[in-house]
């Protein structure tokens, strides 16, 4: 093994080790979108167990794992973030539900995706990097919300501070004016 092989490979390790510990997931791919590795949060947010249940690659985690955007569309599989990350776009608040494709007993998951290229020293696309945020209770919470602020048969409104634009209206207002 060379010593540039033994060098990146103990650098992955320790990054491996420093990121197994956060609270928001990552994922690991190569530029061929094949899954090398995944911390525990990670895998908690997509209700499985290991690695090999998340699928070997791209492909195999879109037979998994069906991504909806928050309005219900489902994404294409151009459109998944393993897939945009390969294409080398760097991404932040990516937000989509997340279900397993075999487990309809399970709840779907919301999660925030960013994604990081990580390039050599030649700047050429070395690893790619996914970082999970799961944003379900947030999606619930705003769900929750909206039900409520619409139900209200009293009228009322949200305005932005800065300039009085209205931001949202519920129907109690709308027949008031």
């Amino acid at each position: 093994m060379s010593d540039a092989v033994l060098s990146r490979e103990t650098n992955r390790r320790q990054l491996q080790q420093i990121i197994a510990g956060l609270s928001d997931g990552v994922i690991l791919l190569e530029v061929d979108q094949s899954i090398i590795w995944a911390n525990e949060a990670a895998l908690r947010m997509h209700g499985v167990d290991s690695l090999e249940q998340l699928g070997g690659n791209a492909e195999a985690y879109r037979a998994r794992f069906a991504l909806r955007y928050r309005n219900n569309h489902p994404l294409e599989p151009e459109q998944y973030p393993m897939a945009r990350v390969a294409a080398g776009e760097v991404f932040s608040d990516v937000v989509v539900e997340v279900a397993r494709v075999d487990d309809e007993e399970q709840r779907s998951r919301v999660h925030r995706v960013r994604s990081m290229v990580l390039a050599d020293s030649r700047g050429e696309a070395e690893s790619l990097v996914l970082i999970i945020a799961d944003a379900t209770e947030w999606a619930s919470a705003e769900q929750r919300f909206e039900k409520t602020f619409n139900a209200n048969p009293a009228p009322a409104v949200i305005c932005r501070l800065s300039d009085l634009r209205f931001i949202k209206v519920n129907q109690g207002f709308l027949e008031m004016t």
